[in-house]
């Protein structure tokens, strides 16, 4: 943290724990969750024994065609009328059921407190989806229609797909096909300029495209994870493009993306940015007042905004809008802040000052190879 700092910002700036896809996972801290569920299984055999018993009845009757378990109608990877119908692929979704009631009735007994309970969880998760027939060629019936129906060539397509995320995506399934992407053709189309720029960051000036506009003009905090046109996707997708053409005077700030340079950039630097930004949007509209919308880590540095301009006597602020803003976070908010430590926390503030960047995709970080980018399901 910056000298300087005011106790709140120290304490925003501090609670990081709840956001493990950006503090990452350390090793240690997941293998210290397995071994947890080792020790407590090795703890009471008989446990474990009387689990591996009802596993084994749901099996017996899975095999006789007597078990009525069935995936969940809302649940995607079984959308496919073979899972039903077809005995094959029935009995392999009942046997997967099976594991996944058998682990959870296990788990429901185990003596954990709450954050080991959370942990114990996220790596059952992990196995169970792990095992989803759908995962495979021979179990999944939507895959092998497929291949039949392409003449083979969706498993050729496939593998050029594995192969592609190995080489360029760290090994992580891509959620996007990148290549049809082009910054100023079809996202990040909207015609602005930059207004001012300093050492973190820049203020861009989108052109209106009505006669007469809004006299408060709007600022955008955009995330200082993210890039900033995130809010100026495609044209039918931008929420710059609906602004300027509802006659609102936009501004958005572009975070520079803070090298090993850049290390000691606090909270209290991102929000004598955002004061920065606002004199500069009152001095070019002649505004006296400026209405904000912030998003995500942008939203909690609006919020601190606010409220140290409001100490300060600073009346400017007009409307604040907050988008998909958790402003007190807690460590079990996502599955995968369960597993972040001390040690965690530690490791990443070290590669961070190593040099390591911020980036808008998390797959480009290796540390989160063992995060959920989807839930499986498809929810």
């Amino acid at each position: 943290m910056a000298k300087g700092s005011s106790p709140l910002e120290h304490e925003a700036a501090q609670s990081t724990t709840a956001l493990g896809p950006l503090v990452g996972l350390a090793r240690e801290d997941f293998v210290g969750a397995v071994a947890l569920l080792l020790r407590e299984t090795a703890s009471d055999p008989a446990r474990t024994v009387r689990h591996m018993q009802s596993f084994g009845d749901d099996v017996v009757k899975i095999l006789t065609g007597k078990s009525d378990l069935a995936p969940d109608p809302k649940d995607k990877r079984f959308m496919d009328p073979a899972w039903r119908y077809n005995p094959f692929f029935r009995a392999g979704a009942q046997y997967y059921l099976a594991v996944q009631r058998g682990m959870k009735h296990w788990l429901e007994e185990l003596q954990l407190d709450e954050l080991e309970r959370d942990r114990a969880n996220f790596i059952a998760n992990i196995i169970i989806d792990g095992l989803a027939p759908t995962n495979t060629l021979v179990g999944n019936p939507t895959a092998q229609k497929r291949l039949i129906d392409s003449g083979g060539l969706s498993v050729i397509k496939g593998l050029k797909n594995v192969y592609n995320d190995i080489v360029n995506n760290k090994g992580m399934v891509s959620q996007v096909d990148k290549k049809p992407f082009k910054l100023g053709e079809n996202i990040a189309t909207s015609k602005g300029s930059v207004v001012y720029r300093d050492a973190i960051m820049e203020l861009i000036q989108y052109a209106p495209t009505t006669e007469q506009v809004h006299a408060i003009p709007q600022l955008t905090i955009p995330p200082q994870i993210k890039k900033m046109y995130i809010n100026d996707l495609s044209p039918e997708k931008s929420v710059v493009k609906w602004q300027v053409d509802n006659g609102i005077q936009c501004f958005v700030i572009s975070w520079k993306n803070p090298t090993k340079a850049e290390g000691h950039w606090g909270m209290d630097d991102y929000i004598a940015a955002c004061r920065k930004a606002i004199d500069v949007v009152c001095e070019i509209t002649g505004a006296k007042k400026v209405n904000v919308s912030s998003a995500c880590s942008g939203g909690q540095t609006g919020a601190i905004l606010a409220s140290r301009m409001a100490a300060d006597g600073d009346t400017r602020l007009g409307a604040l809008t907050f988008m998909v803003t958790v402003l007190h976070p807690k460590q079990n908010d996502i599955e995968a802040g369960s597993l972040i430590s001390e040690n965690g926390l530690a490791l990443a503030k070290r590669r961070a000052f190593a040099g390591a960047r911020v980036r808008l995709a998390a797959p480009e970080r290796p540390d989160l190879e063992l995060c959920h980018q989807q839930l499986p399901d498809g929810r």
